[in-house]
Order: C-alpha cells, then sequence, then structure tokens
C-alpha cells in the first residue's frame, strides 16, 4: 500500500518554489537597484539596497530547501516552510507600501503555505 500526499501538502511544496523565484527576481532587482559602486554619497557602501539583496537571496535558498524537502515527504521540510513562510511574510510586510500588489500577494500566498503545513500535520 502506498501513501498518499496531501493536495495541501504538494501546494505549499510548490509554492515555496514559486517563493523562491519571486525572491531570487526581487534580489537581482534590488541589487541592480543598489547602485553600491557609483553612488559613495552616503558612505563607502551606499545605501542598503544591496543588504536587502542578501536577506532575498538568503529566502531563495531557505525556500528552494523547503520546497525540496516537503515534495520528499520529509518532516524537516515542515519545519523549514513554518520558519521560511514566517519570516518572508514578514519581509514582504516591510515592502508594502513600495510594491503592494508583489506584496500582497507573497504575502497571502506564504499564509496559505504555512496553513497547508499546519492543517496537513500528522
Amino acid at each position: 500500500m502506498t501513501a498518499t500526499r496531501s493536495g495541501w501538502l504538494t501546494y505549499a511544496a510548490v509554492m515555496m518554489f514559486v517563493a523562491a523565484g519571486f525572491s531570487a527576481i526581487w534580489a537581482v532587482n534590488l541589487w541592480s537597484d543598489a547602485a553600491w559602486l557609483a553612488n559613495v554619497s552616503d558612505g563607502v557602501l551606499g545605501d542598503k539596497h544591496w543588504l536587502w539583496g542578501f536577506v532575498d537571496a538568503g529566502l531563495v535558498v531557505l525556500f528552494a530547501l523547503a520546497g525540496k524537502s516537503l515534495l520528499e515527504g520529509r518532516s524537516f521540510g515542515r519545519w523549514v516552510a513554518i520558519v521560511a513562510a514566517s519570516i518572508g511574510c514578514l519581509r514582504w510586510f516591510y515592502w508594502m507600501p513600495f510594491a503592494p500588489f508583489l506584496a500582497l500577494t507573497m504575502v497571502a500566498m506564504l499564509f496559505l503555505v504555512l496553513y497547508a503545513v499546519l492543517v496537513t500535520w500528522e
């Protein structure tokens, strides 16, 4: 007899990969807008967009790890998904005034990931 995976858990795994893709695009966007070499008026590093790019790059790794682990059915993936989705929700709340549609979409998607992981807990 083979165990079947819940549709919610598959949704959570796929959405972790989608969140990783959006975060990767956003990190590249922040790095390209950072002007960390051209703008030295605020000090050597200029503004802090480059730092947010590294935060997003770290989230990409965390989201991808959670998605892969959820697809493999490991309980470790559930914990990583909870931590990653929680951090992602908080991170996108910060960007709500600047990119409202994207931020609201990401918060809703990550909240549904939290719901999916917690509802299907065995």
